[in-house]
């Protein structure tokens, strides 16, 4: 099993193949990351495709297909690689084979709630000219018209196996999803230049005046976040997910500070957010390797006091960035001379569970 964690801006978006029992390779890819994470057009209107786009091709032209694809929350960074290759590629849906994704219309039939059509995901084809079709089209039906969409609530506490793989979902709970029974709130496109970041300070100092505030955004609180099990070998996908939500599905499945979740790396929740990882959760969790998803724009993330509270707890680890100009920027020299046993992972490290 291979997992990448492909540029995609501040966003996410992970590609994981493997073979199954059969000896036949099967591709997971977890949300799409920013639209260009698929593709964007340069100044004289070329498309230029991105990351995703690229990795796309590259398993339609080997004849294999993408078997699952789990969004995890519909925050732009997570979803407007998808709703771009589905815009650009009218054959999207035919190189898919499930979709794991809590819609907003899924969780209003859910809670047997009266549906809010502005929550609706919309789609405007590229390839399609007759504007009465265009109009009506959503992430949603495209999903549900292919048939690819198993249109099932994803909850903690749920167990999924898939060709030799299981999911054990940590979030979101039944008070993530409630909390989506409203009119979403439409998010502003970042700006261009990111806000500021905390990197001047030292981990030492960040250490000393730590104090955890907890994320309150809902549509994070409604991340599919789980433990993936591969051979007997664990990954920790954490999503936007909120930390006591992470907390409460790991406990469930057995996992407490005198029984820690030993895996093989963690993607760490929300772009390595100080908001969404906190020590009580990290006292849960057993791993060499904690990955960082962000080229640093947008909100600045992630935070260097989330790393120096992570550095504290763990003291001895190792850190992946899918930009590697973002360690020179955040770690100074008198930090590495405080934490000796930090390591930062060169870009193209290969994270590969040996099957």
């Amino acid at each position: 099993m291979q997992t990448k964690f492909l540029p995609a801006v501040n966003g996410d978006c992970i590609w994981i193949s493997f073979s199954d029992e059969n000896d036949q390779i099967r591709n997971i890819i977890i949300d799409g990351g920013t639209a260009e994470t698929y593709c964007e057009k340069d100044k004289k209107g070329k498309i230029i495709m991105g990351a995703f786009g690229d990795t796309v091709e590259l398993i339609r032209d080997k004849d294999q297909r993408i078997d699952l694809l789990i969004l995890t929350h519909v925050d732009n960074d997570h979803i407007e690689g998808l709703t771009t290759w589905f815009e650009n590629d009218p054959q999207a849906t035919d190189l898919i084979g499930t979709v794991l994704f809590n819609s907003g219309q899924l969780i209003f039939e859910y809670f047997r709630k009266p549906d809010i059509l502005e929550n609706h995901i919309i789609l405007t084809p590229s390839y399609v000219t007759d504007t009465g079709i265009v109009e009506g089209v959503t992430f949603e039906k495209t999903i549900g018209d292919a048939g690819v969409w198993t249109r099932k609530i994803i909850k903690a506490e749920q167990v999924i196996k898939f060709y030799g793989v299981e999911l054990k979902i940590l979030s979101p709970d039944e008070s993530g999803l409630e909390a989506l029974l409203t009119k979403w709130e439409k998010k502003m496109p970042e700006s261009v230049t990111s806000r500021p970041t905390d990197y001047k300070q030292s981990l030492l100092s960040h250490i000393e005046n730590d104090l955890f505030v907890k994320d309150r955004s809902p549509h994070n609180g409604s991340s599919i976040a789980f433990v993936l099990t591969f051979k007997g070998k664990n990954m920790l996908f954490l999503a936007d997910a909120h930390p006591e939500k992470i907390i409460a599905g790991l406990n469930y499945f057995g996992f407490t500070e005198k029984n820690k979740l030993e895996c093989e790396f963690v993607k760490m929740a929300h772009h390595g957010s100080k908001f969404n990882t906190n020590v009580e959760l990290l006292r849960l969790i057993e791993s060499p390797v904690y990955v960082i998803s962000s080229d640093g724009s947008g909100s600045a993330l992630p935070h260097k006091q989330c790393l120096a509270r992570l550095l504290n707890e763990k003291k001895t680890l190792s850190l992946y960035f899918n930009y590697d100009h973002l360690a020179e920027e955040i770690f100074s020299k008198a930090d590495y001379v405080s934490f000796p046993n930090l390591e930062i992972l060169p870009i193209d490290h290969e994270f590969i569970i040996h099957e």
